[in-house]
């Protein structure tokens, strides 16, 4: 006998056999016990969640003759016959090659013969969101006024593609994706009884890749036992699929947490090497991230993709050496370069360069650490105490140091706090906080929102990324009378209509105040692009505007005495 796919072979035959769909199954089942059957059914989901499998198994339940708690006995001469796909009165059409208006007709003809032996005439419309606009209209009629003995069962990967007349007379039953325990739980039992060993922690990355789909699952499955008959291991699983060695992306996040750029460079030019796909190894790279922003956030594991319970702990630890604006930071990174090498002509260069950059920022200086530091540290001089060390981390690897020595009460370097003095450094955002801020010039409001602009709008991407995107594109004008003025290009029409919405001055102003210890009305308007006129005071100037209209050889100037 010819090698049959293993999701056939395990393909469920009762509704108590497919998995992870209670909320369906069961109502199903209540359905055909209290004999409360409709004329239309709609099944949604994604690709090997079961739709095909449960409609095959409603349209046996329905017409089985010996009917087990509303489950198909799977023995009667009705369910053998649709088993072997010898029953007349099931017929099963892939809309996708039967998407025309005179499919839909021919079979709008033939629905109102009865049944040849079966109770119900089952018509199962797979893929039924590719039938055309006249295949749906020539279909609506019958589904609006159906024979007693008809009962059609849609199904689709796509329900936002089916019309709402459609809809409207179907019950929908939306299957959803399953649990990789549930997955795992299943490949395990097949093996069992193909009599195949496994590595569960093999079947956990079978699970992880399958996103859900049963049949994804057990095609892998069935791909592995063709590559190695004795035993389902890990790394036969990484090589079948071509992903990478979740420990080695594990690895690969623990570089980029330290900014060590020359470790994650080789490390990716050994993955690369290896014949690992880039935009395959972004992937995982931005799902370890975004595990980790998971982990970090809601402290849970249960909502992780693509690894084990043993690997969720590892990624737990080093969440704990990252902030989770820094792990939003990566992934944003991630995702742009994962864009970008999609469609670029040397996919790994760019991926090096985007890495290099990515690792190399500078760092956001930490100001309320550093004011409380230097706080000490004048408290410390006070005191007459030696040789101390402030340190705040800068960019990879580097610190800013100032270091203070004690000196005699006469010293005119150190002779009281005021004469202390820590050198700015340069960094891509300037952060300057001041201490005094109690009547605040409008200058000084103009100079500290000028210095202050990215960390501005930082603050603001934090409240509000979309607020964000739109004041960006303002620029500063003036302050007056403690009201910041800010300027939009009159081609940003959008964007100073948006940034004058009620709540969102609300809000700009909180955290431009917030930021400048100042209270600040905002104001946005339009830039007005004024040309200046030049006054013509004498004769000669209007003469020279003369000339230019005229010409030289039509006009004269003649000035009398």
């Amino acid at each position: 006998m010819s090698h049959q796919a293993i999701y056939r072979k395990f393909r469920p035959k009762t509704f108590d056999d497919v998995l992870g769909q209670e909320h369906v199954t069961r109502t199903l089942k209540n359905q055909i016990m209290t004999d409360n059957i409709a004329h239309a059914y709609l099944f949604s989901g994604i690709r090997g969640t079961g739709k095909t499998s449960t409609a095959k198994i409603f349209s046996r339940a329905v017409n089985c003759l010996n009917n087990h708690d509303g489950n198909p006995c799977n023995e009667c001469e009705i369910c053998k016959s649709i088993l072997n796909e010898t029953n007349m009165d099931v017929i099963e059409m892939d809309a996708a090659s039967n998407n025309g208006v005179e499919d839909i007709r021919e079979l709008r003809d033939k629905v109102k013969f009865l049944p040849v032996k079966s109770r119900y005439k089952v018509y199962i419309i797979d893929e039924v969101h590719m039938l055309s606009k006249g295949a749906f209209n020539a279909l609506l009629k019958t589904l609006e006024e159906p024979p007693e003995h008809l009962l059609f069962i849609l199904a689709t990967t796509e329900p936002q593609k089916i019309p709402a007349t459609i809809l409207s007379r179907c019950q929908r039953f939306d299957l959803k994706r399953i649990k990789s325990d549930v997955i795992v739980e299943n490949m395990k039992s097949i093996c069992k009884e193909i009599g195949i060993e496994y590595d569960e922690k093999a079947l956990s990355l079978i699970a992880a890749n399958s996103e859900g789909a049963m049949r994804d699952a057990q095609s892998i499955l069935d791909r592995c036992i063709s590559f190695n008959e004795d035993k389902i291991d890990y790394e036969t699983v990484i090589n079948l699929l071509g992903t990478v060695n979740y420990q080695v992306v594990l690895e690969a996040a623990n570089y980029m947490v330290d900014k060590d750029i020359k470790s994650t460079m080789v490390l990716v030019d050994d993955i690369l090497n290896r014949g690992k796909e880039i935009l395959s190894f972004l992937d995982e790279l931005i799902v370890c991230f975004r595990n980790m922003l998971i982990i970090k956030t809601t402290g849970l594991t249960d909502n992780i993709i693509r690894m084990s319970e043993e690997e969720a702990e590892d990624l737990k630890k080093l969440s704990n050496r990252v902030s989770v604006d820094e792990i939003v930071e990566f992934i944003e990174d991630l995702s742009s370069a994962q864009l970008e090498c999609k469609r670029a002509l040397n996919p790994r260069v760019l991926l090096e360069a985007k890495l290099i950059k990515m690792l190399n920022k500078v760092e956001n200086i930490n100001i309320d650490s550093l004011v409380n530091r230097i706080e000490e540290l004048e408290n410390r001089i006070k005191n007459g105490n030696t040789a101390t060390v402030i340190k705040t981390k800068s960019s990879a690897g580097r610190h800013v140091v100032a270091e203070t020595r004690k000196r005699s009460a006469t010293s005119e370097n150190v002779s009281s706090p005021e004469n202390f003095e820590i050198k700015k450094q340069d960094t891509s955002e300037k952060f300057v906080k001041e201490k005094q801020f109690e009547n605040k010039s409008d200058e000084a409001i103009y100079n500290a929102i000028i210095n202050n602009w990215q960390a501005i709008l930082k603050k603001v991407r934090s409240e509000n990324a979309g607020l964000q995107a739109i004041i960006r594109e303002s620029r500063l004008h003036e302050v007056k009378n403690k009201k910041a003025v800010f300027e939009f290009d009159p081609k940003f029409t959008f964007h100073i209509n948006a940034a004058n919405q009620p709540k969102n001055k609300v809000k700009f102003k909180e955290v431009l105040s917030g930021i400048l210890n100042e209270e600040c009305e905002v104001e946005f308007t339009i830039k007005k692009d004024e040309k200046p006129i030049k006054t013509k005071h004498t004769i000669e100037d209007i003469y020279e505007d003369v000339v230019r209209e005229f010409g030289e050889e039509i006009v004269e100037f003649k000035q009398e005495d």
